[in-house]
């Protein structure tokens, strides 16, 4: 009996023995899934940051230093408010310059006017003493030459007398023209420099104006002595009663060639200083540059009274400056971002950047709370992240009227454009190392193998592939899929 009873405890170990080792010879039971062609609808989860609509550079009214600075990052102003305040010592100072420049520039004109004005009516006055002076020479003239009439009008000796004083009358006269000329330029000088109250020693120009016109006068004087000598060439052959008229007449031409001398001295000097005068009349022009430069130095005190202001309504998000500081106009002294409306600012990277597009719809959520959006704008400038990678900038506008705080995170779900009849597998069955993405397949044999693919968009559930596999393969469903590489298992499809 007890032999029998060990026989029957061996059969039984050698039973639970062979099962065991059945039970482990069979293959693993692992769940696979069949890849398929469908529709992926992809979605772009990121996080960003809220912005105003509109960046905006606040830049410096005017030069100057900055007495009190009204705000400081981070706070919101609104459109008008006080920023910054300047003092306005320059600008003051610039005004005073500008106005005094124009109070004596208008003393200069008023005083050059009244003396062109007062040359000009002597220029008048002695162009009508010339015209009497030539009616009364004319006449004279006239009736000296009567008494010679007829009589020595062919004697050669005299003709040729009077040609030689006429000939030195035109020298004497381009003398007078010459120093008139000059004798302008040094009253134009002198009365420059009387306006201009320059203390400079003027006295040398005061000798030379009395010489030129002690010489003017004196060639003049020359002047009407030939005029009389050729008038009053000597006549023979005269009887008393001829002579005592012709004696008479010449006093009178005397007398009217030197009042016509004076008349044409005074006439030459006068219209040189006229033109002497409307030459420095640019002082017009100065003074009209001048009142541009008032209005100019107005404005800027006007500018400075006022301080700098914002722009719109909106949110400080930079300051550079402090009280005290000196500023150079169009400087920038804040940034802001205006904050009528916000949007997102993303920074998408190389691979997502090709499947986001102007309108797509979003999903902003800001701490609890959800707000709806689109893509409004792509930027065609990179900016670096936070790893100093290039990324793509894409901004989200908002529709909300709530008031949000400018920099806050907000989570962005993009609806990107969906895509149909791709082949598709689900996201839990694909993996990546440093080689790429990949899969587990089954192949013939039943055996588990290791795939790379290469991958397309994707959304919640699938993950497009667009190389290394087929339609219909079988998948991997399972976690720990590394596990059964190489190994044969029995398939679940799910």
């Amino acid at each position: 009996m007890k032999i029998v009873k060990r026989i029957l405890i061996i059969l039984v170990i050698l039973g639970l023995i062979g099962a065991g080792v059945y039970y482990y010879m069979q293959p693993e039971e692992i769940e696979v899934v069949v890849a398929d062609t469908g529709s992926v609808s992809p979605k772009l989860t990121m996080t960003g940051n809220v912005e105003g609509n509109e960046a905006l550079t606040v830049y410096a009214d005017v030069s100057g230093r900055v007495t009190h600075k009204y705000v400081k990052t981070g706070e919101r102003v609104n459109a008008g408010d006080m920023l910054l305040s300047y003092t306005d010592d320059t600008q003051r100072y610039a005004v005073d310059v500008a106005e005094t420049n124009i109070e004596y520039e208008q003393k200069i004109i008023d005083s050059i006017k009244s003396s062109r004005a007062t040359n000009q009516k002597k220029v008048n006055d002695a162009n009508v003493r010339i015209k009497q002076c030539e009616a009364v020479y004319a006449n004279v003239k006239f009736n000296i030459m009567a008494l010679d009439a007829g009589k020595y009008e062919h004697d050669y000796d005299r003709q040729r007398q009077k040609q030689i004083i006429e000939n030195d009358i035109l020298k004497m006269q381009d003398e007078v023209s010459s120093d008139q000329s000059k004798l302008a330029k040094i009253e134009a000088e002198l009365k420059k420099a009387e306006l201009l109250e320059e203390k400079k020693d003027v006295s040398k120009l005061v000798e030379e104006a009395k010489r030129i016109q002690d010489n003017i006068s004196e060639t003049n004087s020359a002047i009407s002595k030939n005029q009389r000598d050729i008038v009053c060439l000597p006549i023979e052959g005269m009887d008393p009663a001829t002579y005592n008229a012709y004696q008479l007449l010449q006093n009178d031409l005397e007398t009217v060639t030197r009042l016509w001398s004076e008349a044409r001295t005074d006439r030459d000097t006068a219209q040189s200083m006229v033109r002497a005068y409307d030459d420095i009349l640019g002082n017009e022009q100065k003074m009209a540059l001048d009142e541009l430069s008032l209005n100019q130095a107005m404005n800027e005190l006007e500018k400075a009274g006022s301080g700098c202001v914002a722009p719109s309504d909106g949110v400080i998000t930079k300051c550079y400056v402090d009280d005290g500081a000196a500023v150079e106009k169009g400087a920038p002294v804040f940034e802001m971002q205006k904050a009528d409306d916000y949007r997102v600012k993303l920074l998408v990277s190389k691979y997502d950047i090709t499947s986001v597009k102007p309108g797509q719809t979003a999903v902003v959520k800001i701490g609890d709370i959800q707000y709806h959006g689109k893509v409004d704008t792509i930027s065609q400038y990179a900016e670096a992240d936070s790893s100093g990678k290039s990324r793509a900038v894409v901004y989200i506008t908002l529709f909300t009227t709530d008031t949000l705080i400018v920099g806050m995170e907000a989570d962005v779900v993009i609806d990107l454009e969906e895509t149909g009849d791709v082949l598709k597998v689900l996201n839990e069955c694909i993996y990546a190392d440093d080689n790429g993405s990949y899969v587990y397949i089954v192949d013939k044999e039943s055996k588990v193998r290791k795939r790379y693919v290469m991958t397309g968009i994707k959304d919640s559930t699938f993950t497009q592939i667009v190389d290394g596999i087929d339609n219909g393969t079988h998948i991997v469903y399972d976690p720990a899929a590394s596990e059964y590489e190489d190994t044969v298992i029995e398939e679940k499809i799910l």
